[in-house]
């Protein structure tokens, strides 16, 4: 200890911060070295010693960051989801959905090649858990029709996603997010 005024507390943090960094940081190379490896063979021929090679990190630090190769890319995925749902808590996304489809479409796009990686593995891309999100706060209710509805509208959603992104998206975020906007209004529910 050098003193009482917190130093060496300020010390631990920066550590922290060092490891926190770090972490960060092998995280992305991994995940970088999985995509690239992944486009010269499929991912249950990629061995951890390849992966670790061409990241530069050792296995230990993989294993200190996850059990398996798929938890890279599910990892990913996560994030994709996280970025999409960043912005739905906003007011003008809630009051105008096509802003938010649109915004979502946009973030999709801009990870085109990650989502491309995870379909290839057979992996879902998890749209139904962006999808769900949106949905939710459109539709609050919570009667089991409408429940019924926000999932086969989440399901669907998620093949849009995948579909456009599959097929170079050839439509304009714009024109994605208007179909979608058009496509999820509530309908009412036939009993």
């Amino acid at each position: 200890m050098q003193d009482k005024t917190g130093t060496v507390i300020q010390e631990k943090n920066v550590l922290r911060l060092n490891n926190a960094e770090s972490n960060r940081l092998t995280r992305e190379c991994l995940a970088t070295a999985l995509m690239q490896l992944m486009k010269e063979k499929p991912i249950d021929r990629i061995t951890i010693t390849e992966l670790v090679k061409r990241s530069g990190v050792s296995r230990t630090a993989f294993y200190r960051n996850y059990s398996t190769k798929e938890e890279i890319l599910q990892n990913l995925c996560e994030e994709i989801t996280a970025l999409t749902n960043e912005f739905i808590s906003k007011p003008e996304f809630k009051e105008n959905t096509y802003l938010w489809f649109k915004e979502c479409f946009k973030v999709i796009k801009e990870n085109a090649d990650v989502i491309n990686t995870i379909l290839d593995a057979n992996l879902s891309l998890n749209g139904e858990m962006i999808a769900r999100s949106v949905l939710d706060s459109m539709y609050s209710s919570d009667d089991r029709m409408t429940r019924y509805r926000k999932r086969a509208m989440a399901a669907a959603f998620q093949r849009i996603l995948c579909l456009w992104v599959r097929e170079g998206m050839i439509e304009s975020v714009d024109e994605m997010a208007e179909f979608c906007h058009k496509a999820f209004q509530e309908q009412p529910v036939v009993r």
